[in-house]
């Protein structure tokens, strides 16, 4: 029930300062501990380990990439006449497709 809310429009979250996405990550991690029931001597990382559950940061960009590479692909004519950038530009560093490059 958390992650569709917390994945929201996740493709605009990857531009997001560090700290939001770290305070998303904790609430996943306490949620997490709650529902595997783990006391509170057991590293995070074991639990996401053990349930193979990826960190928020890893789950956005995976979702991220998806989301532009439907874009390049897409045949949409509002959508082909949007200009093209260089993420790696540096003029283009706060951009959201940006943070798939750090």
């Amino acid at each position: 029930m958390l992650r569709p809310l917390i994945s929201y429009a996740c493709p605009v979250w990857l531009a997001a300062a560090n700290r939001c996405i770290l305070s998303l990550e904790s609430v996943q991690n306490i949620t997490v501990r709650r529902i595997a029931r783990m006391p509170w001597f057991i590293r995070k990382e074991n639990i996401r380990w053990d349930l193979d559950l990826p960190t928020i940061r890893e789950y956005y960009k995976k979702i991220a990439k998806k989301f532009y590479r439907k874009i390049d692909t897409s045949t949409n004519t509002a959508i082909l006449s949007i200009p093209t950038y260089d993420p790696r530009s540096y003029r283009n560093r706060r951009r959201p497709r940006a943070a798939l490059h750090r």
